[in-house]
């Protein structure tokens, strides 16, 4: 089959994240230490990224942390370049991973990267096109690495949150407030992000569009706040792209990514830490198995 296109827009910048989080960021151990799994699992309701499950080992002090696996030939018009490909030593690409809901289990089979951008690569996934996500369902994870611990992980999948599209204004400012609106859900954080698509022009640190906010699913509203900053060094030739994503989780991801080992709201995002070395929602392994779904509009940006 022909893999779905992962990356657009901020949800997708921050799968990248957790991805690309996993591939590099296995656990270092002393060099007497027995080596143990990291499964890092995420189940998408989101149509726009595919689930996925990525597998390692932890690592020695004495270990590279990435291995020469390949050369990648690249062709710019006349120009032939030679690109170096690597992966990470922990890397694990014998298991049998699969998730079960219902009495169905869907076995996720690894795709390996073949070039160096490949990031969604290198991981675990549904190659038969048949796992197809469901909100408030129960998944159970089940990874089987010769040689090592069995490793199960359960979750319970989220409510696909909902923005309102008429409430929320079609032209929006950095110089003044406004509102992004959600149909209410009865309990659980989420994940709000405003991401500008199209502007390349170097912003005064403070003075950029984008955002991301850590919200109260039950409240429905939020109000972005103005940017006290200087003017821009140059006008866009027409308004740009802005799009506003709101995502929902499941209590694992909120506990490993948001929550984190401090008991704050801590994310890769919001530059701090995470629960890196810990196992939320799965047994028998370091990492995390969890679940998002999203919602999102485009809006116009202009800047005054």
């Amino acid at each position: 089959m022909t893999f779905k296109k992962h990356i657009q827009s901020i949800f997708v910048a921050f799968i990248i994240f957790f991805n690309g989080c996993a591939e590099g960021e296995w656990e270092l151990l002393e060099v007497d230490y027995e080596p143990v799994l990291n499964v890092f699992g995420l189940i998408s309701l989101d149509p726009e990224v595919d689930s996925f499950v990525r597998v390692y080992r932890t690592t020695t002090l004495s270990e590279e942390s990435e291995i020469f696996v390949g050369v990648d030939t690249l062709v710019f018009g006349e120009e032939v370049y030679l690109d170096s490909i690597y992966e990470p030593a922990g890397l694990i690409k014998n298991a049998q991973v699969s998730i079960k809901a219902n009495g169905t289990s869907i076995p996720f089979n690894f795709v390996p990267k073949q070039y160096s951008w490949e990031y969604e690569k290198n991981v675990y996934l549904d190659t038969l096109g048949t796992f197809t996500p469901q909100s408030g369902t129960t998944y159970l994870l089940d990874v089987t690495v010769p040689g090592y611990d069995s490793v199960k992980g359960q979750l319970l999948t989220p409510e696909i949150p909902v923005l309102i599209d008429s409430m929320i204004q079609d032209t929006v400012s950095t110089k003044r407030t406004y509102k992004i609106v959600w149909q209410q859900l009865n309990e659980g954080k989420g994940y709000l992000s405003g991401r500008l698509e199209g502007w390349k022009i170097d912003f005064e640190k403070g003075c950029e569009p984008d955002f991301d906010r850590v919200v109260d699913l039950q409240e429905g509203t939020y109000t972005v706040p103005v940017r006290i900053c200087e003017e821009r060094q140059a006008e866009p030739s027409e308004p740009e792209p802005f799009i506003i994503r709101l995502m929902t989780m499941d209590e694992n991801y909120y506990e490993y990514f948001i929550r984190g080992e401090e008991g704050g709201y801590n994310n890769f995002l919001l530059g701090s830490g995470t629960t890196a070395g810990q196992s939320v929602g799965i047994e028998g392994a370091l990492g995390v198995f969890g679940a998002v779904a999203s919602s999102k509009v485009q809006r116009v940006i202009i800047q005054h």
